[in-house]
């Protein structure tokens, strides 16, 4: 195995390339985001607590549209938590496809493009002076893929939140995989 950056391993065989791209994140940024889970629960504590109390028509609407919000909410950051705890990207690149899955410890599903179809890979450029560009590279959110391969049929991303050499080193890897698994076929 060999590595790039400090989440990132990758390993090249004959017949394929594997890479891991874990999820895990500084402790503390960790235990903070567990906070802020848990004193969202405390809020959420609190209207259903109002909710149940009130007997005002109106009122209990408010606190019944503020619950539907307030689990939408929950529901995101509880999977963001799973996601920093077990969460992995599992890359494959055989002679044949190339396949990309988000994995919770061992669940997930796999999407794959046939090896002849792609195109072209890409490392996603960020402008540290966009919000949203960002924001997508915030511990609290599950997205900011850095790269994307372009094939025939589909548009995958992946390289969730990695920094712009970790991005361009995983890209040259690949490509050189990608080269190599073609000709052998």
């Amino acid at each position: 195995m060999r590595t790039i950056g400090s989440r990132i391993s990758y390993e090249q065989s004959s017949d394929q390339f594997t890479v891991v791209i874990t999820q895990a994140i500084p402790r503390t940024s960790f235990l903070l985001l567990i906070g802020w889970w848990a004193a969202w629960w405390g809020i959420g504590a609190v209207f259903m607590w109002e909710w149940a109390q009130t007997e005002i028509p109106d009122e209990r609407m408010f606190f019944a549209i503020s619950l539907a919000f307030w689990a939408y909410f929950a529901f995101r950051v509880g999977k963001v938590i799973a996601w920093r705890k077990w969460g992995r990207e599992l890359i494959r690149i055989t002679p044949t496809e190339l396949s990309v899955k988000n994995a919770f410890g061992s669940y997930g599903r796999a999407v794959a493009v046939p090896l002849a179809s792609v195109e072209r890979m890409e490392v996603v450029k960020r402008e540290p002076t966009k919000f949203l560009q960002s924001m997508d590279q915030s511990f609290w959110i599950l997205c900011g893929d850095s790269l994307v391969v372009r094939s025939s049929t589909r548009r995958l991303p992946l390289g969730k939140q990695l920094s712009e050499r970790e991005a361009g080193a995983l890209a040259k890897a690949m490509d050189g995989a990608i080269r190599k698994l073609a000709k052998s076929r």
